[in-house]
């Protein structure tokens, strides 16, 4: 008996697919996009997050927040980061265009130093990112 070899495609595509571990909200804010980052770095304060850059040209802004409440009994695991990144852009329709990620990563203590593995977004960082949005997305 002979497989088609289009099933072993598919299941070779299927298996090889990376699952989607962060979210993204997007929003149609009246301010300009200096204005936007602007909301959405004060938000960042707000919500306990660190800044970590900010590109003033393009209208990006990243943040972190360290989460020591998640625990595991893997002796290399250290702690969880929320990260949030923010894009403002002008869009086509002369209105600005507001993206918000969030992402959660475990961090390790490995051999070689710190490590950090993407997992999926937690309930704090979308929280957060909804929270910027319904802040600064009007």
């Amino acid at each position: 008996m002979r497989l088609h070899p289009m099933l072993g495609t598919l299941l070779l595509v299927g298996a090889c697919g990376r699952a989607t571990y962060y979210t993204t909200l997007n929003a149609s804010p009246s301010a300009s996009p200096a204005d936007a980052i602007d909301c959405v770095r004060s938000q960042f304060r707000t919500l306990g997050y660190q800044q970590t850059s900010f590109d003033q040209t393009d209208f990006r802004v990243a943040a972190r927040k360290v989460d020591n409440s998640v625990h595991r009994a893997d002796l290399q695991y250290r702690r969880n980061i929320d990260r949030l990144e923010a894009q403002a852009a002008a869009a086509a329709d002369g209105k600005t265009s507001l993206s918000v990620t969030g992402r959660t990563f475990a961090e390790f203590e490995t051999h070689r130093g710190p490590t950090e593995e993407e997992e999926p977004a937690s309930a704090g960082v979308k929280q957060s990112s909804q929270a910027i949005v319904d802040a600064c997305g009007r």
